[in-house]
């Protein structure tokens, strides 16, 4: 049986192992004549809670927006602009989209890839996770675990 990719999904976090799943997946990507999204998943940290009977009208709420505003500015600077670049030489389509965290990385990872149709994601063998960069990262674990089509994993 021969598989055809053609909606392709790489999941990236700044790390030199994610760059290079990047890197990977436009091979991939320019090999099947595939589209490629590029998903990055923002952090919660990044967002304030709020609870809305807590909430004072005197202190706006575009904080929040403004943090997240700057962090995807800051990602396509520093990740999504070189990533398009090397898309470009291969002439690999590419799209990114920059996601605030959920329930998990994991979970925005899965669902992001069923809704949009994914049917292969590459995600590096390891990321920005301090200690667990000994083992399999977690994420790259649970995207492994709970997709719904294959996964590249990438060294």
């Amino acid at each position: 049986m021969h598989t055809k990719f053609d909606k392709i999904m790489v999941a990236i976090d700044g790390s030199e192992e994610s760059m290079h799943a990047a890197n990977c997946a436009i091979g991939v990507a320019k090999k099947y004549d595939a589209r490629l999204t590029v998903l990055t998943v923002l952090p919660q940290e990044l967002r304030y809670d709020y609870e809305i009977d807590q909430v004072d009208p005197e202190i706006p709420m575009t904080p929040v927006k403004g943090v997240i505003e700057l962090s995807r500015m800051e990602i396509e600077a520093k990740w999504f602009r070189a990533i398009k670049k090397n898309a470009l030489a291969s002439n690999v389509r590419i799209e990114t989209e920059v996601v605030m965290e959920g329930k998990s990385v994991v979970s925005d990872i899965i669902e992001y890839s069923k809704k949009q149709s994914i049917n292969l994601i590459v995600i590096g063998t390891k990321g920005k996770t301090g200690l667990r960069r000994l083992l399999l990262g977690s994420v790259s674990q649970g995207v492994l675990a709970y997709a719904h089509c294959p996964v590249l994993l990438v060294r």
